[in-house]
Formats: C-alpha cells, sequence, structure tokens
C-alpha cells in the first residue's frame, strides 16, 4: 500500500513540475507582451490541472506521514527535513493562492504585464519566482534522502532561502530587461 502512495505522490509531482516548466517556458517566451487566447486558455488548464495535483501531493503526502509515524512514533517526527518540506509546500500552496487570484490576472490581460503599475510587475514576477524555486525544492527534498536526521530544519530552510534570493535577483533582472528589450520606459514610481 506505501508503494502505491508514494507512486501516486511522484506521479502527481512529476506532472507538476513537467506543467510548471512548460508554463514558465511559454510565459518568458511572450516578453511581458499579451498573450493569445490559445496561450490563455492553456495557460488555465494548467491551473487547474495542477491544482488538482497538489490536492493530490497533499493528500498522498500527509498520508505517507501517518503511515511512517504509525511505523516509528518517535522518530519519523524528529526529521526536521520532514518539516521543512511540509513548511516548503505551505509556502508554495499559500503562493498559488495569489498566483491564482492576483498574478494570473495580470499575466494575461488583454494590455499584457508591463502596462500594470511597477508595483504588480515585481508582485507578479516574485510570485513566479516563489513558485518555480518551492516546487523545484520540495521535489528536491523528497528525495533527498540522505538529509533525513541528518540536517537541521533550519539548515534547509537557509538552503531554500538562498535559491529565492537568487530567483528573485533573476527575476528583476528580467523585469528590468524587458522593459529595456521594449524601450518603453519604466513607470515612474519603478524604484519607489
Amino acid at each position: 500500500m506505501k508503494t502505491l502512495i508514494v507512486y501516486i505522490h511522484l506521479i502527481a509531482a512529476c506532472i507538476s513540475i513537467g506543467i510548471l516548466l512548460n508554463q514558465d517556458l511559454a510565459l518568458a517566451k511572450s516578453l511581458g507582451k499579451p498573450l493569445s487566447k490559445t496561450a490563455i486558455q492553456e495557460l488555465s488548464k494548467s491551473a487547474d490541472v495542477m491544482f488538482v495535483a497538489l490536492v493530490a501531493l497533499w493528500i498522498s503526502g500527509l498520508t505517507l506521514v501517518v503511515m511512517g509515524y504509525l511505523d516509528a512514533p518517535q522518530q519519523y517526527l524528529l526529521n526536521e527535513k520532514l518539516w521543512a518540506k511540509y513548511t516548503v509546500v505551505s509556502i508554495l500552496t499559500l503562493n498559488g493562492l495569489l498566483l491564482h487570484f492576483f498574478s494570473f490576472a495580470r499575466i494575461t490581460s488583454p494590455s499584457g504585464l508591463l502596462t500594470f503599475s511597477a508595483h504588480e510587475q515585481i508582485l507578479v514576477v516574485i510570485t513566479g519566482a516563489i513558485s518555480s524555486v518551492s516546487w523545484l525544492f520540495a521535489c528536491y527534498l523528497g528525495i533527498a534522502r540522505n538529509w533525513n536526521h541528518n540536517v537541521s530544519y533550519e539548515f534547509v530552510m537557509t538552503v531554500y532561502g538562498a535559491f529565492l534570493f537568487i530567483a528573485f535577483l533573476v527575476a528583476g533582472s528580467v523585469l528590468y530587461n524587458l522593459h529595456r528589450k521594449d524601450s518603453c520606459e519604466f513607470p515612474q514610481n519603478f524604484y519607489s
């Protein structure tokens, strides 16, 4: 039974990562300009599939935790990597809500992302960076067996924070270059 649940967990993660990377690439190619109707429909379908995959990941993940706890109650819950993974997945889930209710509307706007205020543009690229890093890092934690009972919660979260910081720098650089490439002026309040 445990093997089947691990398999479901793995398949849901693979589907999510595949969609994430595919959509990130499609959005990068759009260069902040308005998306086609087809691209918006695909983005919407992808969001629906990722929602189902995320629910499957939560259910299968919590089931695996319960099974692990029942096998070794004292030892299993002392694995700090496990708690870090659930922290990352919680951040990923909350960020997903922000993506759905804030960023999605700006990305799919008929006028394109670059027409929004600087603060909105920055929030969109930050939510995108958090999403990419969180999904990839959560999957890494799923396979990082050698970190079980060997690393602290603080260590794992520091590594995660470092990846987020790098992603924020890259996202900011991409946004800056989009404005330069588009040869449109920055909004007057871009740096404020």
